[in-house]
C-alpha cells in the first residue's frame, strides 16, 4: 500500500508569554508524533480539545513547520515542496465554512479560485469544471451566482469541500468539518464525504472531538492526549477493545439514547490537564486509575501490542475490565 504521508518524530512548541518581566514558558502542543497515511485510508484523530489535533492538522497542510522532525509527503520533505505544489495535492476542509469562504465571492468564483491561482484552463472551462464539481457535492447550478450569506451551513460547507475538490488533490485534510452544522445536517456531509471517496479515491484525515463520527468514517484512529499519540488502531478494534485508559475513558463519556441511563462518569474528573506544565512520567498518569510508581516516573512510548499502538506499561491488562467496570 501507497504511503502518501509520514510523520516522524514531529513536535511543535509555542513560548507563551507569561507576564512582565516574567520567563517566557514554552508550550509543547505536538511532542514527538510519528504517524503514516496510506493511499485510500481514513485516518482519525480523537482527543480532547487542547490535546494538538488541529497544530498537527495545520503542520499536515504545510501551515506551519514543525519545530524538531519531519513530515514527507510522496518521500518529499513539505519544507521542500513549494505552496502551489503542495496545494495540488493537499487541501482543507475547515470547522467554520462561512469564516472560511470570502464573502464577496460568489459560490462559482470561490470554487474556481484554485484554478485561477494555478492558470488551469479558459474562464469557460473553469466554469464548467466547477458546474460539475458543484454537482457532485449537491450543490444545483442555480447555486453558482450567490453568495456565502444566501447560504445554509451545509450549503456552505458543500462549497467548501467543492473547493477542496476541484485540483483533484490526494489527500484531505477535515478538521472538525462537522462541527459547525446541525446534528441533522452532519449526517448529510458526512455520508457525502464517503460517497466521494469511493467516487474519487480520496484519502482523508478526519480530525474531530465527536467519537461516534469518527467511528462511522475512518478506518483507522489515532488517539491523542497533551500533544502525544497514546493509541493507534484499526477503527472497530479501537472501539471494541480499547487498550489505553485514556481511549476507555473516551468511550465510556459517550451518551447513549437509551432512556433511564445518567449522563456517564468519565472518572477523568472536572479539570483539564495543564499543558504548559505537564506531569513527569506518563502524561495521563494523574487522571489514570491505574498508575504505578512507573507510571509517574517513567514515560511510556507507542508499541505494537496484538496487532495495534499503545502508550502504556499496561497494554493487553484492559481488555479485562468493561467500561461499565472501570466507572464503577
Amino acid at each position: 500500500m501507497q504511503t502518501l504521508i509520514e510523520v516522524n518524530n514531529v513536535t511543535r512548541s509555542f513560548a507563551i508569554s507569561a507576564g512582565l518581566f516574567k520567563k517566557q514558558r514554552i508550550l509543547h502542543a505536538v511532542n514527538g508524533i510519528n504517524l503514516s497515511l496510506q493511499k485510500g485510508e481514513v485516518l482519525g484523530i480523537v482527543g480532547e480539545s487542547g490535546c494538538g489535533k488541529s497544530t498537527l492538522a495545520r503542520m499536515l497542510l504545510g501551515l506551519m513547520p514543525p519545530s524538531t522532525g519531519h513530515i514527507s509527503f510522496n518521500g518529499t520533505d513539505l519544507t521542500k515542496l513549494d505552496r502551489k505544489t503542495m496545494a495540488k495535492q493537499v487541501q482543507p476542509v475547515f470547522q467554520d465554512p462561512f469564516s472560511s469562504l470570502n464573502p464577496r465571492r460568489t459560490v462559482a468564483s470561490i470554487v474556481a479560485f484554485p484554478l485561477e491561482v494555478h492558470g488551469i484552463g479558459t474562464a469557460q472551462e473553469r466554469r464548467q469544471k466547477t458546474l460539475e464539481i458543484m454537482d457532485m457535492v449537491g450543490l444545483p447550478a442555480r447555486f453558482a451566482d450567490r453568495y456565502p450569506k444566501e447560504l445554509s451551513g451545509g450549503q456552505r460547507q458543500r462549497v467548501a469541500i467543492a473547493r477542496a475538490l476541484i485540483m483533484k488533490p490526494d489527500v484531505i485534510i477535515c478538521d472538525e468539518p462537522t462541527s459547525a452544522l446541525d446534528v441533522s445536517v452532519q449526517s448529510q456531509i458526512l455520508n457525502l464525504l464517503m460517497d466521494l471517496r469511493h467516487e474519487l479515491n480520496l484519502t482523508y484525515v478526519f480530525i474531530s472531538h465527536n467519537l461516534a463520527v469518527v467511528e462511522h468514517i475512518a478506518t483507522r484512529v489515532a488517539v491523542m492526549y497533551l500533544g502525544r499519540v497514546v493509541e493507534l488502531s484499526d477503527t472497530a478494534r479501537l472501539f471494541s477493545d480499547p487498550q489505553h485508559p485514556y481511549t476507555r475513558a473516551l468511550l465510556g463519556s459517550v451518551l447513549t439514547p437509551e432512556p433511564g441511563l445518567p449522563i456517564p462518569d468519565t472518572g477523568l474528573g472536572l479539570a483539564f490537564p495543564d499543558p504548559l506544565n505537564p506531569p513527569t512520567g506518563c502524561v495521563f498518569n494523574p487522571r489514570c486509575h491505574m498508575a504505578t510508581e512507573q507510571c509517574r516516573s517513567e514515560q511510556p512510548f507507542l508499541n505494537r501490542h496484538d496487532g495495534r499502538e499503545v502508550a502504556c506499561f499496561f497494554a493487553g491488562q484492559h481488555s479485562q475490565l468493561s467500561l461499565k467496570e472501570m466507572h464503577s
